[in-house]
């Protein structure tokens, strides 16, 4: 079922832009309420009193749903899980339009779709913006899916649900109390990102340069938690049959490659799991 799960979200998530249909904002919501609920308590409690319910009502609903059509109804269940902790912007639609608006002649627009899509903020040269998205391609790759997959994988739902609900608090917007709650989970989102952002960046060495990519891996595989983007950047970038020693073109083409890139190492990683779901 893990399989089949995976399949079809990484189909849909691929192939259709379907961000309109996850609102998280709910999320923020409920936490903040409970921020208020419990004056005085830490950060970290917050975090926990917001988190556990949820993944406390995703297994609860699971083990009903067992056994029920079948099991139809809970793979049913289980890839609308999938599906609503992908994201929540859709990579693949928000990298063509970040490419596109980087590639018009409009400074305003490119940067407007920069700072919404990417939070690319920093208005830098022509080069400095294309290697800040190039960079922000493989970091969103591992943040809005293949994490999703990893925990999904290791942990059904409830993994997503977690790695999700952290994300979305370590990124949250600013009110009462937010900046120790964004900090706490910033911490855990790092921790949770150690293991996927470096499988991910193996990975890049069998869908593009391997050498290079195997390298650049050896260097950093052990790096502290603080280095998940950078193992991700590097290793993306030495897939590309090692890019960075020459000037990026500014047509948006290295872009795609890299896209074209994530969509191989995506079929890559349908396989392993495909491998996991026999051998478990």
């Amino acid at each position: 079922m893990t399989f089949i799960v995976t399949l079809v979200a990484l189909l849909i998530e691929r192939f259709f832009d379907w961000s309109h249909l996850r609102h998280w904002r709910w999320y923020t919501t409920l936490q903040h309420t409970i921020f208020q609920r419990l004056p005085g308590k830490s950060a970290v409690i917050v975090l926990a009193a917001t988190i556990a319910p949820l993944l406390l009502g995703v297994l609860l609903i699971g083990f009903l749903l067992s056994g029920v059509l079948y099991g139809f109804a809970l793979l049913v269940f289980e890839l609308f899980v999938f599906l609503y902790c992908l994201g929540p912007q859709n990579l693949w639609a928000d990298a063509f339009a970040a490419v596109n608006a980087l590639t018009q002649d409009n400074a305003g627009e490119a940067a407007d779709k920069l700072k919404t899509l990417f939070g690319i903020t920093e208005m830098k040269s022509a080069q400095g913006l294309h290697k800040e998205l190039l960079n922000q391609i493989f970091i969103q790759a591992n943040k809005r899916v293949f994490a999703v997959v990893f925990w999904f994988v290791v942990l059904g739902p409830i993994g997503a649900v977690l790695y999700r609900t952290i994300s979305l608090s370590a990124s949250s917007a600013p009110h009462d109390g937010a900046t120790q709650i964004s900090q706490n989970a910033l911490t855990v989102e790092s921790v949770l990102d150690w293991v996927p952002s470096r499988i991910f960046s193996l990975m890049f060495a069998l869908g593009g340069h391997c050498s290079a990519v195997l390298t650049s891996f050896r260097k950093q595989a052990l790096n502290g938690l603080t280095h998940n983007e950078d193992i991700l950047t590097n290793c993306g970038v030495a897939a590309l049959a090692d890019e960075e020693k020459r000037t990026l073109a500014e047509d948006g083409s290295i872009e795609r490659e890299a896209i074209n890139l994530l969509d191989r190492t995506f079929v890559i990683v349908l396989v392993v799991v495909a491998m996991v779901a026999l051998v478990g």
